[in-house]
């Protein structure tokens, strides 16, 4: 398979339309709607990473959103050396940008890469690797991928994606992966309704992988702090940049985070990287909350041959429960 580090990206971004908004405010009323990606800080964070071709250029980023009429994804760029990322909210389902129908999102997302057939003429004969991040995709979303691309290109497609919740960081830029939060007690810090709020059984792994028992109340205050920290640094990105930000269209967006506000970003992005990179020794926490080597241990790859329509099926239906309430999918 192509090797990731070393290949040129061509790059795509899920975002919320109004029509899938309204849909989402049906399902769940009074939730807190995901923000268009040039408002959403997580998202920025990976794709300001993410598209870092060389000191001077960029890789441009892609907007895609369900609407009516469809308007498919523009592959008349890709070239033979890319490899294909798309970036977006979701979990182990799918995009919340495609709706809170797991199925008819599914349909939708393969509408939009597939319908005017530009994938299918540009990479014929040719390898198609696609990368998945910002979402759950390991645990089930880029086997359902796989399928369905290899059923409609009818040639056998190449999709990776991470085992937990991810997050954009400096390695981004290099390593073209998220970081990616090990299962545990570092999914209860983030997204506690995965557990039910009921910490037992993510001090059971947790414990399991340090190789010792591991109690969330005994290190709850060394937790708190690191919440405390966490969100000060969260706060920073959103509010002293992102929101500060005048393009709307998401390139522009991105190259005015350069311009205007570049020595805060990378300062904001480098301490979120170092409170969780080093948070078992620096914040007391006696256990990991990232995976080091992300790229050989925190995601998982499969091809549409060796993936069966059951295992898509599965995958794809149901409803996408948010993880919470709405903007926290990826920090």
């Amino acid at each position: 398979m192509t090797d990731i580090l070393k290949a040129t990206r061509f790059i795509v971004v899920a975002s919320p339309s109004d029509l899938t908004d309204q849909e989402w405010k049906d399902k769940v009323p009074g939730i807190e709607l995901w923000p268009p990606v040039h408002k959403d800080y997580a998202l920025l964070k990976v794709l300001s990473m993410l598209r870092m071709k060389d000191a001077k250029s960029r890789y441009p980023v892609q907007v895609f959103k369900h609407e009516k009429p469809i308007t498919p994804l523009d592959f008349s760029g890709l070239q033979d050396s890319d490899v294909i990322f798309f970036v977006g909210h979701g979990n182990d389902h799918g995009f919340y940008a495609m709706g809170p129908d797991a199925t008819e999102g599914g349909d939708r997302l393969m509408k939009l890469i597939t319908k005017d057939g530009q994938l299918k003429s540009k990479r014929k004969d040719k390898e198609i690797v696609i990368l998945l991040l910002s979402c759950r995709a390991g645990l089930g979303f880029h086997k359902g991928v796989a399928r369905r691309l290899t059923t409609e290109l009818g040639r056998d497609v190449t999709v990776g994606g991470a085992i937990g919740f991810t997050f954009g960081s400096p390695r981004t830029s290099y390593l073209a992966h998220n970081e990616v939060l090990i299962r545990g007690i570092p999914w209860f810090i983030e997204y506690p309704t995965v557990y039910k709020n009921d910490p037992t059984q993510a001090e059971k792994e947790t414990s399991a992988r340090e190789g010792k028992t591991i109690s969330y109340e005994a290190k709850k205050a060394d937790i708190d702090a690191f919440k405390e920290a966490k969100k000060k640094i969260e706060k920073g990105l959103k509010e002293d940049v992102v929101d500060k930000l005048k393009s709307t269209e998401v390139n522009k967006a991105l190259d005015e985070i350069e311009k205007d506000f570049r020595s805060k970003w990378l300062g904001l992005l480098q301490s979120q990287f170092e409170l969780y990179s080093l948070a078992k020794k620096k914040s007391n926490l006696e256990f990991d909350m990232w995976y080091d080597k992300m790229t050989t241990d925190a995601y998982v790859w499969t091809t549409g041959k060796t993936t069966t329509t059951a295992d898509a099926d599965s995958v794809l239906t149901g409803f996408l429960t948010p993880n919470d309430t709405g903007l926290g999918s990826v920090r």
